[in-house]
């Protein structure tokens, strides 16, 4: 009996062990080396369920890093977009990635590199704050408050 206590004794000191090796390596992601700055959300009519998010992106990481995906309760799909010029016309398209240089800007701004939001759970507004979580090549995340912006505030800017 002793023994058996002693074994699972072992095994949940193991596992504590192994976990907590894992906080430190987490707290360590590429998150944690992504400056984001000025996040806004595009405003739009009530009756529109789709808009975009914008803010600029920084790695202090020594190698090439990628947002690989972005999610938010405030809509039913997020996507990683850009625009493109396909003939002489602007065309928007999904990409798988976007990404982030060592130690050097990222802008996600309207014409270029952004992200969609589709099926809005809710009309948004100016001074709305929209949740937004990044996630990172290496799987961490990083949650931000993006602030509804009429076109007119977003040119002040």
């Amino acid at each position: 009996m002793k023994s058996a206590k002693s074994a699972v004794c072992s095994v949940i000191a193991g596992l504590a062990l192994g976990l907590s090796a894992v906080g430190p390596a987490a707290a360590d992601g590429v998150a944690d080396k992504v400056t984001v700055t000025d996040p806004y959300v595009r405003a739009i009519p009530p009756v529109i369920k789709t808009t975009a998010a914008f803010m600029q992106l920084q790695s202090s990481d020594d190698v090439e890093r990628f947002v690989v995906d972005a999610s938010s309760p405030a809509a039913g799909a997020v996507e990683l977009h850009m625009h493109t010029m396909d003939d002489g016309v602007m065309r928007m398209r999904r990409i798988v990635h976007i990404h982030l240089p060592p130690n050097k800007p990222v802008s996600l701004e309207p014409g270029g590199l952004h992200i969609m939001l589709f099926d809005l759970t809710a009309p948004i507004a100016p001074g709305d704050q929209i949740p937004i979580t990044l996630t990172f090549d290496d799987g961490s995340t990083r949650e931000i408050s993006a602030e509804v912006r009429t076109v007119e505030s977003m040119m002040k800017h």
